[in-house]
């Protein structure tokens, strides 16, 4: 039996359920293939030792978008989420709050730093400024400022349009895509811990330490998020079962455990799926989730696709360094720093361990030799604290984040080196909360040639590409396709590849389908 539809959405990733799901709502006959027997892609809930669960590889909803949120009707589908206001950033004596609430941070800096303290509102204003227009390009189609037809034309000028009255802003994003993380807050504060509080956002997903030019960028975009420190209860897993919801409730149909082997084209022109069961699916639009390079390199004969496009596309840098560790604990952790007195705060369920800026950039020297930190820096976080879905009565669920782990190692492999790497996060948590690796019941890590394994994703990165500075808007994932399009007509992006890149923000999949059904209309 021969199947058609309007659209095939290749990946059941939360940007490819968005998509879907707008499509679904446009009235498009809309298929969700997914390889794996479940949906969600990085973000999942699974048990990952018995009776405990955990976001298995994305772990915080702060950048999921709010217009995503209510037009997808997601509380209604079954979203819940809670709010995280506090991060502690412990020594080995003391520890400072840093809060959503910007009079309690700055007393909190205060006890460190009066000088800083002072500094901090207008740290603040710099960076809110920043995250404004930020945010605002996130929802933007990328434009190609180049093309010099009419409709391009139109379209920068449209876009520059937009950005007439934001030049202040324009320059400061400009200054934060060019220095180092390190420079950046030094500008404001000079206590080493509230740097290091700061610098720290400039650490996730990054290949470099924050000392490094263009660091900046990433503590600024980290941030952007408008959903603030939220957790989703249940684990990231219930975002994706209530964009699935959304969807289907419009008909959209979800098909797992369908590897798709090819997007078939013919005449410059996509018309559906090949599955590596031999199905064919037949399709109007076909819409990739999957990474760029997995996209175009595995899927789509090379014949095509130019030449230039396909070099530009074996150039995307995705190089994982961030890893994952899961514990499964008999008590929470006690920090020795911690005082509910000193910080206002009941307990830390959030935390970042960097108590300085050396700490931080010291933690990326070994990997950039092939070798994984001695000392790496940890982001600990206890889901279960406030969420009792996730561990048996009395336990609790430690789940870090941590760097720096290279994708591979010179002379050994992670089997052999994955032990040692674990050894070396329980050394340094025990420093700052000691005892806690007498409390781990079990444990599973996960490194960046884990993640690539288990949810196809190259390199491991968990942006699905390095926020650079020549990965980013018109340059995202490669230059002239940044506008979620490709070179084979009907065939779409709409992954973290592209603009503006990773975190569970839904945004690609949201412009990603706003473009694809713009040129529904258009091409009737």
């Amino acid at each position: 039996m021969t199947r058609k539809y309007d659209a095939v959405v290749v990946g059941s990733g939360h940007n490819g359920l968005t998509c879907g799901a707008y499509l679904a709502r446009a009235g498009k006959n809309t298929l969700v293939l997914e390889q794996k027997s479940y949906v969600g892609g990085a973000s999942v809930t699974e048990e990952f030792s018995p009776g405990f669960r955990a976001s298995t590889y994305s772990f915080i909803m702060g950048h999921l978008h709010p217009k995503v949120i209510n037009e997808l009707e997601l509380k209604r589908f079954g979203l819940e989420y809670y709010p995280q206001p506090n991060v502690f950033n412990p020594t080995e004596d003391d520890g400072i709050i840093f809060s959503k609430d910007p009079v309690k941070t700055q007393q909190q800096i205060a006890r460190f730093s009066k000088s800083d303290a002072e500094n901090y509102p207008k740290f603040f204003q710099r960076l809110q400024s920043t995250i404004e227009i930020l945010r605002m390009l996130q929802m933007e189609t990328p434009i190609n400022p180049f093309r010099k037809d009419l409709i391009g034309l139109l379209k920068s000028m449209r876009f520059a349009w937009k950005l007439r009255n934001a030049e202040n802003e324009m320059y400061n994003l400009m200054r934060s895509l060019s220095m180092s993380a390190h420079d950046y807050v030094s500008q404001w504060f000079e206590n080493d811990l509230v740097k290091a509080k700061f610098m720290f956002w400039a650490t996730i997903g990054g290949n470099v330490g924050p000392y490094s030019p263009g660091t900046a960028f990433y503590l600024v975009t980290h941030l952007v998020g408008q959903t603030g420190m939220s957790f989703a209860k249940g684990g990231m897993g219930s975002i994706a079962e209530a964009l699935k919801k959304s969807g289907e409730a419009h008909g959209m149909e979800i098909q797992c455990d369908a590897w798709v082997q090819e997007i078939l084209v013919r005449d410059g022109r996509t018309y559906g799926v090949r599955l590596r069961s031999g199905e064919k699916i037949y399709a109007s639009r076909v819409i990739s989730n999957v990474n760029v390079k997995r996209t175009f390199l595995d899927m789509v004969e090379r014949s095509h696709l130019p030449e230039d496009f396909v070099d530009n596309v074996k150039g995307f840098r995705s190089r994982g360094m961030g890893f994952k560790l899961l514990c499964a604990v008999d008590r929470l952790p006690q920090y020795k720093g911690f005082s509910k007195e000193k910080t206002g705060t009941e307990y830390p369920a959030y935390a970042h361990i960097c108590p300085t800026p050396e700490f931080l950039e010291r933690a990326f020297h070994e990997a950039k030799f092939g070798w994984y930190s001695s000392e790496p820096f940890l982001s600990p976080n206890v889901p279960s604290y406030t969420d009792k879905t996730l561990a048996p009565s009395g336990k609790h669920v430690v789940a870090f984040q941590g760097g720096v782990t290279p994708y591979e190692l010179k002379n050994s492999d992670w089997d052999k080196e994955g032990p040692q790497l674990v050894k070396n996060a329980f050394n340094v948590m025990n420093r700052f909360a000691p005892g806690f690796s007498e409390s781990v019941l079990d444990y599973k890590l996960i490194t960046p040639r884990d993640i690539e394994a288990d949810i196809n994703l190259p390199g491991g990165n968990s942006q699905h590409g390095e926020l650079a500075l020549d990965q980013i808007f018109f340059m995202r994932p490669v230059p002239r396709y940044a506008d979620y399009r490709s070179p084979v007509k009907y065939l779409y992006q709409c992954g973290a590849s592209t603009h503006p890149g990773g975190a569970v923000s839904a945004i690609p999949g949201h412009n990603a389908a706003r473009e694809i059904l713009a040129d529904w209309r258009w091409k009737k």
